[in-house]
Parts: structure tokens; C-alpha cells; sequence
């Protein structure tokens, strides 16, 4: 019969003296491949799980007492989908596709049998923790950021997870993942959910805009690009409140208007940068976010839902009116959005030849608060001037800047944006290049002289805010 996975001083001392022990001398080690023979016979004698089999990413890290085997544990890849962690990283779908990898689960956690002694799983699992990163760099080339594991409520407390400083973050739905064609199974057991942040800036990394280089090799883009960057309440409302937006179209209207502009907002917003982009994004949908975005059945009762074609999406933008759908996503925007962020950065996309979109959006998650769109190429001689700086100047005014800091690159570093946004009660940072000699200058003269911050003098004051 296997023995239950120790939990922690629950368990009775089995030696001649507690004191005598010595835990100090714990080291932990990753198991070679030579070793992992006796891992696996070990886990399937004495863990209730048994050992299992490896998926993807494995760590096996092994603690020793004094040159004897103390504890086993298992690291793996984290769980795709768990509400509760999803919800206290805070990134969105489209993070959570990307950065996955960043987040390791520990599978197994034995203490052996043959040398259990108090407050051993606890220390066990601390040292183990601290050298996890540097553990799983070594064998996978990439430090992660956050680890998960479960326990089973009816049969453990989870008492060496508190003792190291493991975080409970609610209970799972009670299923479990199986083969292909059960891919999943209600077994009833809840399980609870614990958390360990493996850096100080854990959550910052994993739900920010931009992911610090070091990490980049746990990201999977190719799992993020059909990744939607909103969730399903989101995308749907966004999809009704698209179907006031009047259809230009005249004739044969195979595809609604709501769904082909959601598709558009989708794109977009997952950072799709012209239209043959967006096109591609939506022929890589899953069934269920076909679903969740309206596209009608395939033609001759073939099963699943058609995508756009790239003629539906172009014949659409050249008739629209690109100001009344910014209209109509601001105000959806805004209707969602709650209160402006600290930070909010300024970025113009083409979609063709036909619209250039320019949204403000979060530094974090890169979400938009505000939109608006002009025209690429000038219709007459009173839209000359328009493009990102003039469509800049439009944006300002309609969005409450209060607490926030706006960045730009040095296309925006000029007096009336500048102007525009502190009338507004914002803050900004723009970039200095080279083409304005006279503030690069200055901004360097004054950053020479140890400050960290630039002084809001005249002559500064074209340059940071």
C-alpha cells in the first residue's frame, strides 16, 4: 500500500532525538538522468499518486540530508486554465497564451519514508523554491516567474505550503484533463490552489506590455496568435454594440456587419498590424471563439464556422465611415474601461492604404482607452496635415487624462501636444532625437548633472512634462 504524500510535522518522529537533527545540511540538486530510474520507483512505491508520466517541461529536483535522499520534487507546465490565477495575475487571454511556459507547477512532492523528520517537508520545499529559477534556467534556458501546485482538501492541509510561504488562492471546478477524445473529466474532488511568486516583480512581468528579454524563451507565440486579446462577455458586448455602427454596404450582406468589425477590433487589438494580418488572425480561430464572434456556418453542411475572406473585410472598410466606429468604440471604451491607468501610450496602425488607427493604451496590458482614425491618404487640401500627430491633437480633448502620464516616441515631442495634454491634467514623457538639437542638448546637459528627473524649465519644458 503506498504511503500518503507527508504533509508536513503532522507526522510522528520516528528517530531516537529531534534535537540531534541537523537541518542546516539540507542541499538540493537536480536529479541526472542516471537517477531517474530511481525517482520514478521511489514515487510509484510511496506517493498516492504514483509517479506519473512527464509532459512537456520536467524538473526533478532531489533534497539531501547528510548525502542520503530526503525529498523528491517534480516541476512541470502549469495548467492551461485556472479562473483564480488568471484573475490575481491579471494578464489577458492572449498573455496568458504567450507566457504560459513562465509559469511551472510542481507535480509531486514526496518526502521519503526513510527520512522523515520534523518541519523537513517545510524546509525541504523552502530550499527547493529558492533555487527553482536558477534549477529550471539550467535545464531550460529561461528563469520562470510564478509556481502552482494543488492538494487535495480531503486528505491534507496543506501545511508545509503555509509554512513556505505558498499563497491559497481559492478551489478548482473539480475536473481534470484527460486523452483527446475525453479532454475532460469531472472527478468531483475539488482541489485547492496555491501560489508562489518566484521573483518580487512576478505579476508586474507577467501581465506588462512589453516582456523583458531574459524571459522570452518560455513565451509560445505561436500558441498566443490565435489568442483574443478580450474575454467572451467582453467580445460580445463589443460584437452588439458594433451592430448600431449603420452597414454602407448595398446588396448580398453574407456576412453582418457586427461580426466583420469585431473581427477588426480583434485584430487589432491582438496587435495585427494591416489588414492581410487581420485576415490571416481570423482564419486561426478556434471553433469556440468562431462562436463567440458570430461567424455564420460553413456552406454544403460542412461542420464548424467560415471565417471572413480578405474581400469581405476590404470591400467593408472602403465604404465605412471610420468616425462613426471610432465613435461607437469609444463610447464602448469608456462604458468598460473603469478609471485610466498611470501610464498611457500613444499608437498609430495602418490597416491598408484605407484607415490609420491611432489608440491611447495602457503600458501594462496594452489595452486601448481611447481610439480615433484618419486618413491615410488626404481626400483634399483642408485634411493635408492630417495623420498621427493631427489625429494626436483630436484624441487629447475627448479622454480624461487626470493621474496619467502619456509617452510618445519623438514624432509627439512638440509644444501644442505637449500643451494639450497638460490642459487636459495629464502628464507626459516624450522621446528627444537628434532633429531637435536644441532640447536634446539642454535634456542632456541637465541629465549630466546627476538628476534623475528633468526640471519643468521653459526651455525643458518642450521636451518632458
Amino acid at each position: 500500500m503506498k504511503a500518503k504524500q507527508h504533509d508536513d510535522t503532522t507526522v510522528p518522529w520516528r528517530g531516537k532525538e529531534p534535537a540531534a537533527v541537523v537541518l542546516d545540511e539540507l542541499e538540493v540538486r537536480p536529479a541526472s538522468a542516471d537517477e531517474m530510474a530511481r525517482v520514478s520507483a521511489l514515487l510509484d512505491e510511496e506517493h498516492y499518486l504514483g509517479a506519473g508520466r512527464p509532459v512537456g517541461r520536467t524538473l526533478v529536483q532531489i533534497v539531501h540530508h547528510r548525502g542520503r535522499w530526503a525529498a523528491i520534487l517534480v516541476w512541470g507546465p502549469a495548467a492551461m486554465k485556472l479562473i483564480d490565477r488568471d484573475e490575481w495575475i491579471g494578464w489577458t487571454q492572449r498573455q496568458r497564451a504567450e507566457r504560459l511556459g513562465l509559469v511551472v507547477q510542481n507535480r509531486r512532492f514526496l518526502v521519503l519514508a526513510a527520512t522523515r523528520m520534523p518541519n523537513l517537508a517545510s524546509r525541504a520545499m523552502g530550499l527547493a523554491l529558492r533555487n527553482l529559477p536558477g534549477h529550471w534556467e539550467q535545464a531550460h534556458g529561461y528563469r520562470p516567474l510564478l509556481a502552482e501546485t494543488f492538494t487535495d482538501i480531503e486528505s491534507f492541509e496543506g501545511t508545509c505550503y503555509k509554512a513556505s510561504n505558498w499563497e491559497p488562492c481559492g478551489l478548482t471546478k473539480g475536473f481534470e484533463r484527460r486523452h483527446r477524445a475525453d479532454f475532460y473529466r469531472e472527478h468531483r474532488r475539488p482541489k485547492k490552489l496555491w501560489l508562489k511568486t518566484l521573483s518580487r516583480n512576478t505579476r508586474v512581468i507577467l501581465r506588462g506590455m512589453d516582456l523583458p528579454a531574459a524571459y522570452q524563451a518560455g513565451c509560445d507565440l505561436q500558441t498566443a496568435e490565435r489568442a483574443l486579446p478580450l474575454k467572451k462577455a467582453h467580445v460580445e458586448s463589443l460584437r452588439e454594440v458594433l451592430r448600431e455602427v449603420p452597414d454602407p454596404r448595398a446588396g448580398n450582406r453574407s456576412w453582418p456587419i457586427s461580426t466583420l468589425l469585431t473581427l477588426i477590433c480583434m485584430g487589432l487589438l491582438a496587435g495585427r498590424k494591416n489588414l492581410a494580418a487581420i485576415h490571416r488572425y481570423g482564419q486561426f480561430l478556434t471553433p469556440q471563439q468562431r462562436a463567440w464572434l458570430n461567424f455564420p456556418p460553413n456552406l454544403k453542411g460542412r461542420p464548424g464556422r467560415r471565417a471572413p475572406s480578405y474581400k469581405a473585410l476590404y470591400n467593408l472598410l472602403g465604404l465605412l465611415d471610420p468616425n462613426l466606429l471610432a465613435d461607437t468604440l469609444n463610447g464602448w471604451l469608456a462604458a468598460h474601461h473603469g478609471t485610466l491607468p498611470r501610464a498611457l501610450a500613444l499608437d498609430g496602425k495602418y490597416i491598408r492604404d484605407l484607415l490609420l488607427t491611432l489608440a491611447l493604451s495602457e503600458h501594462e496590458s496594452g489595452a486601448p482607452v481611447a481610439v480615433t482614425i484618419a486618413s491615410k491618404e488626404p481626400k483634399s487640401e483642408a485634411s493635408k496635415t492630417e495623420g498621427e500627430i493631427t489625429a494626436a491633437k483630436r484624441l487629447y480633448p475627448t479622454v480624461n487624462l487626470r493621474n496619467a502620464v502619456v509617452t510618445g516616441d519623438a514624432l509627439h515631442c512638440e509644444r501644442e501636444s505637449m500643451q494639450l495634454v497638460v490642459e487636459n491634467d495629464g502628464d507626459f514623457f516624450f522621446q528627444v532625437k537628434g532633429d531637435q538639437p536644441t532640447a536634446l542638448a539642454e535634456a542632456e546637459r541637465v541629465a549630466a548633472a546627476g538628476s534623475p528627473l528633468l526640471p519643468a524649465t521653459p526651455r525643458i519644458a518642450d521636451t518632458v512634462g
